[in-house]
């Protein structure tokens, strides 16, 4: 398992192309709780030390869920725009049992987001730098991934990942600034 792991982080061509050819969705799933839950764990225990513990659980239980649930439709949305642009060897149940995969940089991450919380909220800066490095690494396992399960190449997935999220982007954030931007103008 760690060398999966390893492989996954260090070398993802090999690794997500290994991942691919057999069934791994519970240990992806495994790696996603736990990546998603430490990070969210040390940030929100650090941040909110005087609420009570069922509470802190409670985030760490909603974001797990809202990331899995988040994650699994982007994989379709991935694996719906992959389909229209051509990819032959499309294979759904592979994407999503590699985005579990994708998020273990912030299981690496999660020191440093300790670090920021216990600087207390000085340290915000640098659990906004150390969130933009996950972001980051996860978009580059995320495009590793499309290239193991799709046999596509480097540039293609890439082109892919980025239309998905300015896809995301006109759906969710642009109607927001739309209205914040005629509101301001409005005042």
């Amino acid at each position: 398992m760690r060398r999966k792991t390893y492989d996954v982080l260090f070398d993802p061509g090999a690794g997500m192309a290994a991942l691919v050819k057999q069934p791994c969705l519970w240990r992806s799933a495994f790696y996603f709780t736990l990546s998603v839950g430490f990070f969210t764990g040390v940030v929100t225990n650090c941040w909110l030390l005087e609420q009570p513990l069922e509470i802190r659980f409670a985030i760490i239980i909603c974001t797990v869920l809202i990331s899995a649930t988040a994650l699994s439709l982007y994989g379709f949305l991935i694996h719906g725009i992959m389909e229209t642009f051509g990819a032959l060897a499309g294979d759904p149940v592979g994407l999503i049992c590699l985005l579990g995969y994708t998020t273990l940089p912030f299981l690496l991450l999660t020191p440093g987001a300790l670090l920021a919380g216990k600087m207390g909220w000085g340290g915000l800066p640098l659990l906004g730098g150390i969130f933009l490095v996950g972001c980051l690494w996860m978009l580059f396992l995320l495009v590793r991934s499309l290239e193991a399960v799709y046999l596509v190449d480097c540039l293609r997935a890439t082109v892919t990942l980025l239309f998905s999220l300015l896809l995301l982007y006109v759906v969710f954030v642009l109607p927001w600034q739309i209205v914040f931007c005629m509101v301001t103008m409005s005042l």
